[in-house]
């Protein structure tokens, strides 16, 4: 004889959350009751619903803010890990508003680590662009590029708060990204990191890093990305 099956506590306040946001028609943006008004609501205790809104917060349906409360989420942007698609043409093609803030163009030495990603010899002369990256003016991923300066020469003249990298790469040097390997992970933002990104230090994020070679495998860009996952997720396509 088989019981009948009842679903978790955290797993029903989380199915009336999300019933909620659909039969109110809730945008994004649009903040939800209080916790204390939810568990009113619905009968369910403060620890049930805070558990409930994580896994939601994880799955990107929400997003909290500290000391305002939970909103509902905007619709992810997917990054493709194959694709060697720019952030704002990714954008546009999504229907978002894309924008960059730029925190540094300028000149350093390659370090040991950027000099093994790149082939090139400790202390060659790289050129380093560091961006924020936003969606509809919110900062959603910042990003950091290392290329080689002596092959790029005057490419700290191009602005890059309003340039594409790739674009500048293509039409002004002849460079044209092939492929690209690439490494996903979860990390914790940092004091800076937090600052730039808007959010609170030691919150997780999506932490990427790659180097990306043009139609000769030779390298053009060692990156490394943090991204808030709460508004952007990575997908891969199988290919048989």
């Amino acid at each position: 004889m088989t019981s009948e099956y009842r679903s978790r506590p955290r797993d029903e306040a989380a199915e009336k959350i999300e019933c909620y946001i659909i039969e109110n028609r809730f945008e994004a943006n649009q903040k939800l009751p209080s916790e204390r008004d939810m568990c009113a609501m619905w009968g369910f205790n403060r620890t049930t619903l805070r558990s409930a809104i994580r896994r939601l917060v994880a799955e990107g349906v929400l997003y909290n803010r500290v000391g305002s409360g939970t909103f509902v989420a905007p619709q992810k942007l997917v990054r493709n890990l194959q694709d060697a698609e720019g952030f704002g043409s990714a954008a546009r093609a999504a229907g978002r508003t894309p924008g960059t803030r730029l925190i540094r163009a300028g000149f350093r030495e390659a370090s040991k680590q950027i000099s093994q990603k790149m082939k090139l010899p400790l202390g060659h002369r790289m050129f380093e662009l560091i961006r924020v990256r936003l969606l509809e003016d919110e900062p959603v991923l910042m990003e950091t590029a290392y290329l080689d300066a002596r092959r790029l020469q005057g490419i700290e003249n191009y602005d890059f708060s309003k340039l594409s990298l790739y674009s500048v790469l293509q039409e002004h040097f002849n460079i044209k990204i092939i492929h690209g390997e690439e490494k996903l992970n979860v990390t914790y933002t940092d004091e800076e990191e937090a600052a730039f990104l808007g959010i609170p230090e030691g919150v997780p994020v999506l932490y990427q890093t790659g180097v990306v070679s043009d139609e000769n495998n030779v390298p053009v860009e060692y990156f490394k990305s943090i991204a808030r996952s709460e508004y952007i997720r990575f997908a891969s396509v199988l290919l048989r």
